[in-house]
């Protein structure tokens, strides 16, 4: 009967136990998985919010992609005529430019004044 009485009592202990580990996970659910939703609705608003970042960053690239596009071929399409322009720039005799001007200056003021003495 003694060993009745000790498996009994083991019994009853594995049940005391049991039912303890049960309300302890029991409680421990209860307040973790409102906390675990709420992190998980907060989790979802935030992934939302990147998707619209994401979304912002790739349209905002493809523009600047697309000005790119625009300076490269507005320079291709005036490399030429500024190489052109470059070249005959670089070809003017400022020299002779400036003799030819001082030349025009030399006439010019005779006929001013020539012009001047018939106006009065």
């Amino acid at each position: 009967m003694e060993k009745e009485a000790k498996t009994l009592r083991y019994i009853r202990l594995s049940v005391f136990l049991l039912t303890g580990l049960f309300v302890l996970i029991s409680v421990v659910i209860v307040m973790l998985v409102p906390k675990a939703v709420n992190t998980m609705d907060r989790m979802d608003a935030t992934m939302d919010k990147i998707d619209a970042l994401v979304v912002t960053a790739e349209k905002a690239l493809e523009s600047a992609t697309a000005a790119t596009d625009s300076a490269n071929r507005v320079v291709e399409e005036n490399a030429d005529a500024v190489s052109d322009a470059m070249t005959k720039f670089n070809s003017v005799d400022f020299a002779a430019l400036n003799r030819a001007i001082n030349d025009l200056a030399d006439i010019v003021e005779p006929l001013a004044k020539v012009v001047n003495y018939l106006n009065k």
